[in-house]
Order: structure tokens, then C-alpha cells, then sequence
């Protein structure tokens, strides 16, 4: 009996491991920015496995992948809306604070919620990552284990003493980067018909004076997805202000994924629940990260 028991529980992990995909995302740089699997040792605040974001060092060299849900969770357990944000502590003496991060509830009828950091020590251990600024956005109603992150990276500062505090993320940077990944990537298309994605768009947080980590100024709109037989489109605008980002000419692929052949790619997850992407026709001041959910 105990040898059928232990057969079965093989045979489930591996139904379970033929059905489950990598995290998947993209990056306008991936140079700077490598979404995928994480894989960053010793971590004990998350495990790997998830979703996750290798970032460019001021070594030149991409760190190690780190999971997603650790600064998210940090910051949700940290962080306020006020303008100077929370301060993540380090290690004393050594490394006092890491980070300065900010938690905002923002949402476009319940699309997503943002989180700012301003990374304050630089680790020289070739696992850790860099950044002058990372703004996350998860998509809401995604989690530990099946996120939707989408957002932008900038490169480490050097020269000099961080200003401190500060909602400035260096996202003014030639390096600046926009990147998407997630848990449970759609990998087979469910039929979409006329499915309404509410959706915003990150772009140049801590640049403007309307535009800060603790009241970012997002991209907002509604996307409409139909898919069957093979292939779909995607409809609609998200819209900042006098700016916008136009998907018409958008297709959706058999494997979740979709793109307008040039400035668009993005892809699904969740069963097509959710939706990430980038939109890279802006240079890199004018790029902007996306996600939402039906």
C-alpha cells in the first residue's frame, strides 16, 4: 500500500510538472533586464522558481535572478504612500538601509498596484542585483505563486554620495529599461470573444513632479482580445494625458503570446486572465511597461 501511495504521489508530481510552464516575459534592453525563472541563493525571504528579474550590475554583468514577490512583499509590508516612502534596513554598520520604497493602490478599476525602490547600497557579491530605480507593477488578483509584474529599471548610480531622501529613480537614464514577466505563462489559447482587459501603462516614474512613487502617473485603458482557430487580435488604447499607445495591429499567437510586429509584444497567463507587455516605439524615455486582467 505504501509503495502504491509513494507511485501515486510520482505520477502526480509529474502530471503536475508536464502542465506547468517557466515564468515568461520580455525586455526592452535584455542586456540591462532579463526576465525568467529565479534562482537567487540563499534568499529566505521567497523561494525560487517564480518569477523573476536578473538586472544589470555596475560590474557590467547581470546578477542573479531574483524572485519578484521579495521586494513586492518587502514593500507591502514596509512601505506607505508618503513622500519619502519607507526605508528597507540592512545590515548595520555595513548596510543600513538597502532601499527606499514606496506602496501605492493604484488601479484603474481594479487593475493593478505599483511599488517604487531607490536602491541605496550597491552589494559587490556577483549575485546581487543593481539598480538606480525599479518600479513593479503587479497585476491585481495575481500573487506569490501565479504574479504578473510588468515595470522599469534604471542603472546604478555612480560618483558620489545617493541623496537621501529622494523620489528621484534616475529613470531620466539613457539605460532606462521596461520589462514584463509572470508565473504560469498561457501557452495554449483559450477562445476570446470580445474580452475586455482593463489595463495600465508605467512610464518615467520620479521624473516629473506629477509623475512620483508615492502618486505615479499611469497609462489607463480597456484592450478587447478575440481569439479562435488559430489566431486573434488585440483592440484598443491606453492613454496618458496627450499620450497614448495605439494596439491596432495587434495579434495574439496559438502560444499566448502577442505583438504588433515591431513596437508591441507582450503575452498571456493565467488562462488568459491576465496580460503583460511593452511597448518599445518610444526610445527609451518613452517606453512603456503594461499589464491588466479581464
Amino acid at each position: 500500500m505504501k509503495k502504491q501511495m509513494i507511485a501515486a504521489a510520482v505520477l502526480a508530481v509529474i502530471g503536475t510538472s508536464a502542465a506547468w510552464a517557466a515564468p515568461a516575459g520580455g525586455s526592452s534592453t535584455p542586456g540591462n533586464v532579463q526576465p525568467g525563472t529565479s534562482d537567487f541563493p540563499n534568499l529566505p525571504i521567497a523561494p525560487n522558481g517564480y518569477a523573476g528579474l536578473a538586472m544589470k550590475r555596475n560590474d557590467g554583468v547581470l546578477s542573479k535572478t531574483i524572485p519578484l514577490r521579495a521586494p513586492v512583499n518587502l514593500a507591502i509590508g514596509a512601505a506607505t504612500a508618503n513622500t519619502n516612502g519607507t526605508y528597507i534596513a540592512g545590515i548595520p554598520i555595513l548596510m543600513p538601509n538597502i532601499a527606499q520604497v514606496w506602496r501605492t493602490n493604484t488601479s484603474y478599476n481594479a487593475t493593478a498596484e505599483t511599488f517604487s525602490l531607490r536602491q541605496l547600497s550597491y552589494p559587490t557579491a556577483a549575485n546581487w542585483p543593481h539598480f538606480g530605480g525599479l518600479v513593479i507593477g503587479r497585476v491585481a488578483g495575481t500573487g506569490d505563486t501565479n504574479g504578473v509584474y510588468f515595470g522599469e529599471w534604471s542603472p546604478a548610480r555612480t560618483g558620489g554620495a545617493l541623496p537621501a531622501p529622494s523620489t528621484d529613480l534616475n529613470m531620466g537614464s539613457s539605460g532606462r529599461t521596461v520589462w514584463y514577466v509572470g508565473d504560469n505563462p498561457t501557452t495554449s489559447m483559450p477562445t476570446l470573444a470580445n474580452v475586455t482587459y482593463n489595463v495600465v501603462g508605467i512610464r518615467g516614474v520620479g521624473t516629473s513632479a506629477g509623475n512620483q512613487p508615492y502618486a505615479p502617473a499611469l497609462y489607463t485603458g480597456a484592450l478587447v482580445a478575440n481569439y479562435a482557430g488559430g489566431s486573434g487580435t488585440i483592440t484598443g488604447s491606453i492613454v496618458r494625458g496627450s499620450d497614448s499607445v495605439n494596439f491596432a495591429g495587434t495579434s495574439i499567437a496559438a502560444a499566448g503570446t502577442f505583438s504588433n510586429g515591431s513596437t508591441i509584444q507582450g503575452r498571456f497567463y493565467n488562462n488568459a486572465n491576465a496580460l503583460a507587455g511593452i511597448y518599445t516605439g518610444g526610445g527609451a524615455g518613452g517606453n512603456v511597461a503594461f499589464g491588466g486582467r479581464r
